[in-house]
Parts: structure tokens; C-alpha cells; sequence
């Protein structure tokens, strides 16, 4: 079972949130042609093919937005008022701000690498790597010392690919008596406890190579560590950086610990449209909209393309879909044997991108924290899978009748 962050706790929306603010230059999707009818293999029909009006029916889809080569494709919003109806009453929309649950964990990774580039000036996979080895105690204060101790002698890549070898347990019974329901009681919402004092806590595991244990702990230090390097709040950076160079058309809202760092592995508010922008960032490897570089391509070749055996997740983790086996590497989802790869929420939120297709797809659901999610997550992909092609058809049958 793919259990993708199921803790209640740490997506409650109501503590101290930050808000980031959209610059004043918005950057337009421009329209492309419709990709037409799109139908796919599936396990909920009973003849075996299913339409893509069916799939956002049974897989509860809220918002569904494809852009390819920068032009938008394909945008759907639900006007079934109980598919993701928002404490705020906000109703599906372009406008609305939805909590992404886990895909902040990418959008975490991504500041990382921005971090580092913009503080080491790393620009290359050895620049990027000679940073990524070190123990986080070199550059991260306060995490206690010795080889026992929480974080201190951990590097940033293992942080990174959910090996610390901290003791963390994410689920628990049903997500109570977890450690991640402790973190979003004490960290979150009570706002008792800063991150790094939170994360003392904690102790390695025994000595040995560390395994894959998916850890809300480990998204939330890595965040961590870039503000550290940064010497300065990681929401501010992401607003004059990220958000602004994206283009982004309106704010999000980002949770934040008693000390104001963001909560790196949740806690994130943003429209469809900018979720795409982050994508279209991801995909054109950190090329912002007017063409300037602002994170290396070294980077997203690091955080997106398996380069170690170890990204493997085994077998018998929660974290692996039986189904449709899944890798990890700096909190994106790999698939296997395959160049697609994915950020992943709890209740089937996704930013889905195919370097070859040169496709984003962004997809909001409402899975009620992974409920039958195994399922939904391999329906979704063989979706997805079948949106690609489809848009890549159209593109290419609009050339051909432009030549003759």
C-alpha cells in the first residue's frame, strides 16, 4: 500500500500560515487545441476501457489541468459540490487554493536545490554533490551531537531520499500514535515546539546502511537546512524567488513552525495554474519564464533522474504501490523503467511530469487521505499516461496537415 503522508494532523490548515505573494508579471498559458476524446485501460469499467469523464467520476477528481509545450490543453474543475468541499466554502475553481498535502515535499526539494546553488554557488552534479555529502552538523546548527544524535551526522542526500536512519514512524494506527501526529500537534498546531527542537527528539536507528522509511521528519529538515544556508526565512525566498520567476498569478499559503520556517513536508495552499508553473519550471529543469536560469538543469538531473540502486523502494515498504512500483528520489516519485515522474499528496493531489511529452499534468482529487488510493494511484497514471499521448497525437497531427 502506498500510504502517502496519512497523517490528519499535519494538513490542518488553521495554525500560523505565511502568506506568499504573486508578483506583478503574470505568466499565460496559451491556449492550445483541445486534445479530444481520451480513453484508457481500466480496472473500473467493466468492459476494460474507460473515458476520461468516467475517471474523474470515480476517481473523485476536483480540478485536472495539461500543459504541453507551455500551452494549455486541457482544464477541468468538478461542480459537484461534495467533491472537495473546502472548510472555507471555496467551490473547484481556477481561483481557489487547495491544499497540496505531500507535493509540498516537492516543492520543498526544489528550493533545496535552490538554496544550495544560491549559497554555494553549485552549479554542477559534483558542485551540487559535494554539498549534498556532507553531515548536516557542518551547516546546520542545533540538531544535538554525536554519531547517535538525531541529524547531526546525516548528509543532506539521505535526508533527501528518505534514509536518515532516524527512528520515525509516519503512520501509526489509522495516523494516531504516529510520530507524525505528534509533530502536527506539537508543531503544527499547537505551535509548542520549532523544528529543529522537535526533531531532538529523535534518535538513528542502529548502525548499518539506512532504508527508504518515508518521514514527514526528514521533509521537514531539509527545509530547514536550505533556510539555514540561506540565513533567512525560506518563505521569503520562495516569493522573490520561485514564485516570482514562475510567473505565478495569485498567493499561496504556506504553514509555519513557532520560529516562522516553513513546514517543509506539508501545510501548502496554491491555485491549479501555479501548481502548473512550478511544473513547467521542474520540466524546462529550472528555466524560469523569461528564459534566465533560475535553478541549474544539475539540479533537476540529481532530483528527478535515479542515479543510485538504492532508490529502489523495497517491496514490503507501506511507501510501495505493488501495482505500479514506484522509486524515490528527493521527494519525487519515480516510476519505474519509465522517464515520468510525479509529486504525490495523501488525498490524490498530483503534479505529474513527462520530460519526453514535455507535458505537466496537475490533478487534484479527493481521496479522503489515500482511501482506496493503491487503486486510484495505478487508475491515475494509466490516465495520465493516455492524456500525454493524446496531447503529443494532436500536436502532431495539427503538423502534419500544417506541412502538406
Amino acid at each position: 500500500m502506498l500510504a502517502v503522508a496519512m497523517v490528519p494532523a499535519t494538513e490542518v490548515l488553521g495554525s500560523e500560515n505565511h502568506t506568499i505573494r504573486p508578483p506583478e508579471q503574470v505568466q499565460k498559458f496559451t491556449p492550445g487545441p483541445r486534445i479530444g476524446n481520451v480513453s484508457f485501460d481500466c480496472k473500473a469499467s467493466i468492459s476494460g476501457r474507460c473515458r476520461l469523464r468516467e475517471f474523474v467520476d470515480y476517481a473523485r477528481v476536483c480540478a485536472l489541468l495539461v500543459i504541453e509545450n507551455g500551452r494549455k490543453r486541457l482544464e477541468f474543475y468538478n461542480d459537484d459540490p461534495t467533491v472537495c468541499d473546502d472548510e472555507d466554502g471555496q467551490t473547484n475553481g481556477r481561483h481557489r487554493l487547495y491544499g497540496v498535502a505531500s507535493v509540498a515535499k516537492s516543492i520543498t526539494s526544489t528550493l533545496v536545490g535552490h538554496a544550495i546553488a544560491t549559497r554555494y554557488g553549485a552549479r554542477t552534479r559534483e558542485e551540487f554533490n559535494a554539498v549534498l555529502d556532507r553531515p548536516l552538523q557542518e551547516y546546520v546548527p542545533g540538531l544535538g551531537k554525536g554519531p547517535s544524535s538525531t541529524y547531526s551526522g546525516v548528509s543532506l542526500d539521505h535526508v533527501l531520499r528518505m534514509r536518515s536512519g532516524v527512528r520515525w514512524s509516519e503512520y501509526g494506527w489509522h495516523g494516531f500514535f504516529s510520530d507524525a501526529n505528534r509533530f502536527g500537534i506539537d508543531v503544527r498546531d499547537r505551535l509548542t515546539q520549532s523544528i529543529p527542537e522537535f526533531a531532538r527528539r529523535y534518535r538513528q536507528r542502529a548502525a548499518g546502511v539506512p532504508r527508504f522509511n518515508y518521514s514527514a521528519l526528514d521533509a521537514a529538515i531539509a527545509g530547514y537546512a536550505a533556510e539555514t544556508m540561506l540565513g533567512h526565512r525560506l518563505v521569503d525566498f520562495m516569493e522573490k524567488g520561485l514564485w516570482s520567476q514562475i510567473g505565478a498569478e495569485a498567493k499561496a499559503r504556506w504553514g509555519i513552525d513557532k520560529s516562522g520556517t516553513a513546514i517543509g513536508p506539508c501545510c501548502l495552499k496554491v491555485t491549479v495554474g501555479d501548481l502548473a508553473r512550478f511544473g513547467r519550471l521542474v520540466l524546462d529543469k529550472g528555466r524560469a519564464q523569461g528564459g534566465s536560469q533560475l535553478i541549474p538543469a544539475a539540479w533537476f538531473e540529481l532530483a528527478t533522474q535515479r542515479s543510485k540502486d538504492d532508490d529502489t523502494i523495497p517491496p514490503k515498504s507501506v511507501s510501495q504501490n505493488r501495482n505500479c512500483p514506484l522509486e524515490y528520489r528527493y521527494f519525487w516519485w519515480l516510476r519505474q523503467r519509465r522517464r515520468d515522474y510525479t509529486a504525490i499528496g495523501r488525498d490524490g493531489q498530483f503534479v505529474h511530469i513527462y520530460p519526453r511529452e514535455h507535458v505537466v499534468i496537475v490533478q487534484i482529487s479527493d481521496w479522503k487521505a489515500w482511501t482506496n488510493g493503491d487503486f486510484l494511484e495505478c487508475e491515475t497514471f494509466k490516465a495520465h499516461d493516455a492524456i500525454a499521448a493524446a496531447a503529443v497525437a494532436k500536436r502532431t497531427e495539427i503538423e502534419k496537415s500544417r506541412s502538406k
